[in-house]
């Protein structure tokens, strides 16, 4: 007990410095305020945890039918929580505590309680293991602590963990990777290089990336600077490296591969933009809301005396290239994946800073006063330099005048102790630095995340309320479910941009929102059927477009729309709004919503021997997709195929009408602050709707612009933005009217291929009428069973589960294949008479990527143990 006593006492105080730490953020829970990001931490981080929550305590693993339109959560959402050891253990405690009842069932608002708590005890773990291994690399326990907490007590891990909770995992994986580093240069010992590998690897495939480049800078750095008088040879350190990083790698196998595969089967337009070299994006000693430079750090790099020291010569050339690679956008956009640049890879350098900091306290007392008067002298100009040179720098923000103001402070600190060398000046300067990290880190929280990121207005008020979690919604979705019974059925509604909505309302909804998603779906909503969502954005889906076939065919069979619909500038003057899908009836409302029922849903499952093929459908309008998909099923490959559905006679002539522009060539410009076009059909019917195609770019360099046409209203993103999809092929459904009114915003825009169809639904109604064989759907987490009677002999079974790699079907109880049908979904072959159809989803590759994560971890630990008690039994 004695052993482990400082030990336990340097966890006790990384666990006071984590709560000191989130005093701004502890006091807003008391307030009712979360530590969640209103935007991703709102629309991602909650809703998953809550999902993954339901998921894994009901034993469902794999695959959720109300993610989206039905999707594999166990590497779909890896980027996130699925995989990750934290949420597990969280997970964990959160059931134990449910089950013995000291809290209830956890809700969204629960998961943002809790945040501010799991934050907390992930700092502490962070500060613990930090301080740990640089105990290891020889630095004294009180140096080490000083050191591990310039690491976690840092803005990123506070930007992370309020924004992309999981990000703030990594901070507890690089310290672990540099330890096992350090093992295999030092005694020649692998485990704790594997074990970090292997649960990097697990933890998130994203930020193992991230982690592995940064290994190999500190390996690639390490191998030219010894820091022990006896290190394992660099060919053996390689050897080892590669050796345990390759077993470590097949032990995580069974998350990463799943993992990894999501990944590659996801869709998201390549970043077209210039990617500078070199970029001077914030400020880093006074405003950065990256990193900030601490005034102490700066110091100790400009004392020539401390680059005697190995160490601290080490970690001051890792600082430099980190702080050079920090203002290369490019190197953003490598550790991106090559993708838009982001800064997220920054807290290495936080690491850095810290091991730097931790060795020059260690040495202070070797400084002379000309040396000191030397760096002083070096960092004064250094501070200046930036201060001058940066016109937007602001000292009458808070966290400016901070960074200012310890400049100073630490530099008298410093002297005092220089001339005097007395102990307790460095204990007083060493107390500073821990309140200037508190401090900096409250004030922090407090400008960059409660005032300009905007947490201030996450608050319960604002998560049970009309914009993010509305009760009326609620009571709706309760009528509904009343109602109606069915598995399967969806129902179309979001709470403003909030794609993931029917996550935190517990309904299964027709959006979804996630950095990965099923890159058929994807293809489905823009290429394929070119479905406007209301919103162009990367990584993510919404809606149907209003349009009545995609609805029936989908199983969206309600829609709940506001009594007052969204207006804009650009919105022709029209009388109210007509943006409900046709056919679709009121059945009932509240006092600022109506729910509207689909009077012609299809079955979940339907029949047909009619095949048509993709690439038959190549060119074809939409419209025509959407009646193949109605009369027949679209295979990726097939042999005879039916003649395709024409709707080059539902084509209609038009008359364009300038409205306050010019329309000249495949040109628009507009003159007046909202113009365009009215096109005048030469012909209509009775009832229906009209399908608007046309190929729209805006000429602005950097300007995002709402779209209307008649009361449908749409955004578009700038040409800059890097939520930009570059899919310029707009098709979007209208009532059939005398006029089509497209509007926007005063500009240049090329706007082209501009065509008009008619849809009378005499397909989708004919198709209602069908006879339908099928008896009965049961959907129980990732397995689906269907009972059809084809009695029409049909060849082909379509199914409104969304294909991806991971299903096994069987067709009374033989073995086939799960075919991809209709761009996006499932389609299985039928046997004639009485068919018992069973689906199971499983993540791909899981069952050869567990055998090879069993065989990895048999083989480690053979390894790490068995060799090793061979090898030392041998030297006897």
């Amino acid at each position: 007990m004695q052993k482990n006593y400082p030990n336990l006492l340097l966890f006790i105080c990384c666990f006071a410095l984590a709560v000191l730490s989130h005093a701004v953020f502890l006091h807003q829970w008391t307030e009712n305020h979360f530590m969640i990001g209103i935007n991703d931490g709102l629309a991602q981080m909650m809703p998953f945890k809550h999902l993954l929550y339901e998921q894994y305590t009901n034993g469902d693993f794999f695959y959720s039918y109300s993610f989206g339109l039905g999707a594999g959560i166990y590497s779909g959402l890896s980027y996130y929580f699925s995989t990750s050891t934290v949420f597990w253990l969280t997970a964990a405690a959160v059931f134990l505590l449910e089950k013995v009842g000291l809290i209830g069932s956890p809700d969204v608002l629960f998961w943002a309680n809790a945040a501010v708590f799991i934050s907390v005890i992930r700092l502490s773990f962070v500060l613990y293991i930090a301080a740990r291994v640089f105990m290891y690399m020889g630095i004294a326990r009180r140096y080490a602590f000083i050191g591990a907490a310039f690491y976690g007590v840092s803005g990123m891990f506070f930007r992370h963990t309020a924004y992309w909770e999981f990000f703030a995992d990594a901070f507890l994986w690089l310290p672990l990777l540099i330890l096992g580093i350090e093992k295999i240069f030092r005694e020649a010992k692998p485990g704790w290089f594997l074990f970090a590998v292997a649960i990097s690897l697990i933890n998130n495939f994203y930020f193992s990336y991230i982690n592995f480049l940064l290994a190999g800078i500190y390996i690639l750095v390490r191998l030219f600077i010894p820091l022990a008088p006896e290190e394992t040879g660099k060919k053996k350190a390689i050897g080892l490296f590669l050796l345990t990083g390759l077993i470590g790698f097949g032990i995580s196998a069974v998350a990463f591969i799943p993992a990894v595969y999501a990944y590659l089967n996801n869709h998201r337009p390549p970043f077209s933009q210039d990617i500078p070299w070199l970029e001077i994006p914030e400020n880093i000693l006074y405003t950065s809301r990256i990193i900030v430079l601490p005034a102490i750090f700066v110091l100790l790099l400009f004392s020539a005396f401390l680059y005697r020291t190995k160490l601290f010569r080490f970690f001051a050339v890792l600082g430099l290239i980190s702080i050079a690679l920090h203002h290369s956008p490019m190197a953003g956009s490598f550790f991106n994946g090559l993708s838009a640049p982001q800064n997220r890879w920054e807290y290495f350098l936080s690491f850095i800073i810290g091991g730097a900091i931790a060795v020059g306290l260690a040495n202070l007392q070797k400084i002379t006063l000309r040396q000191f008067a030397v760096a002083a002298f070096f960092t004064v100009l250094f501070y200046l330099t930036w201060a001058l040179s940066d016109e937007k720098l602001d000292f009458n923000k808070r966290y400016s005048y901070f960074m200012a103001i310890s400049l100073p402070i630490t530099l008298l600190l410093m002297f005092v102790f220089v001339k005097s060398k007395k102990p307790v000046f460095k204990i007083a300067l060493a107390g500073f630095l821990f309140v200037w990290l508190v401090v900096s880190a409250n004030i922090y929280q407090m400008e960059k995340l409660l005032d300009a990121g905007e947490l201030s207005k996450v608050d319960e008020e604002l998560m049970t309320g009309p914009e993010y979690d509305d009760p009326e919604i609620r009571e709706l979705l309760e009528k509904i479910e009343q109602r109606d019974t069915g598995l399967t059925y969806r129902i179309d509604w979001m709470e403003g941009v909030r794609n993931n909505t029917p996550l935190v309302q517990d309904f299964r909804g027709l959006s979804a929102y996630s950095s990965i998603l099923n890159k058929n779906l994807l293809y489905f909503y823009l290429y394929d059927l070119e479905i406007d969502m209301a919103r162009e954005s990367v990584s993510r889906y919404a809606t149907l477009g209003n349009r009545a076939n995609l609805f029936s065919l989908l199983q969206g069979k309600y829609v709940i729309a506001p009594k007052d619909a969204p207006t804009a500038d650009v919105l022709p003057s029209a009388e109210g709004m007509d943006n409900v899908p046709y056919g679709f009836s009121e059945i009932f409302e509240s006092e600022n919503f109506i729910v509207y029922e689909n009077e012609y849903l299809l079955p979940f499952a339907r029949s047909t021997s009619s095949v048509y093929q993709e690439r038959q459908l190549e060119g074809a309008h939409p419209l025509a997709r959407e009646h193949a998909m109605l009369e027949g099923v679209v295979l990726d490959e097939a042999g005879n195929t039916e003649p395709l559905p024409d709707v080059e006679e539902q084509e209609t002539d038009f008359a364009v009408e300038n409205i306050g522009s010019t329309y000249q060539n495949g040109f628009l410009e507009i003159e007046e602050k909202i113009g365009g076009i009215d096109l005048i059909p030469d012909s209509t019917v009775a009832e229906g709707d009209f399908y608007v195609s046309f190929h729209l770019e805006n000429q602005a360099h950097d300007k995002g612009f709402n779209l209307a046409v008649n009361d449908y209203l749409t955004s578009r993103k700038s040409n800059q933005s890097v939520y930009k999809t570059y899919v310029d092929d707009i098709t979007v459904r209208v009532p059939v009217a005398e006029r089509i009114q497209i509007r926007m915003p005063k500009g240049s825009y090329k706007l082209s291929d501009i065509k008009i169809s008619t849809e009378t639904y005499d397909v989708l109604k004919s198709q209602k009428e069908k006879y339908t064989g099928l008896t009965e759907v049961d959907i129980d987490g990732n397995k689906v069973t269907v009972d059809y009677e084809n009695t029409e002999n049909d060849k082909y079974l379509t199914i409104s589960i969304p294909y991806e790699r991971g299903w096994s079907v069987s067709v009374n109880g033989q073995k086939t294949d799960a075919l991809k049908a209709n761009y996006a979904f499932i389609a299985v072959p039928l046997e004639a008479g009485k068919n018992t159809v069973k689906l199971t989803y499983r993540p791909p590759f899981f069952f050869p990527a567990l055998i090879a994560s069993i065989f990895s971890a048999i083989i480690g630990i053979w390894f790490l143990f068995i060799k090793k008690g061979r090898r030392k039994k041998g030297s006897r």
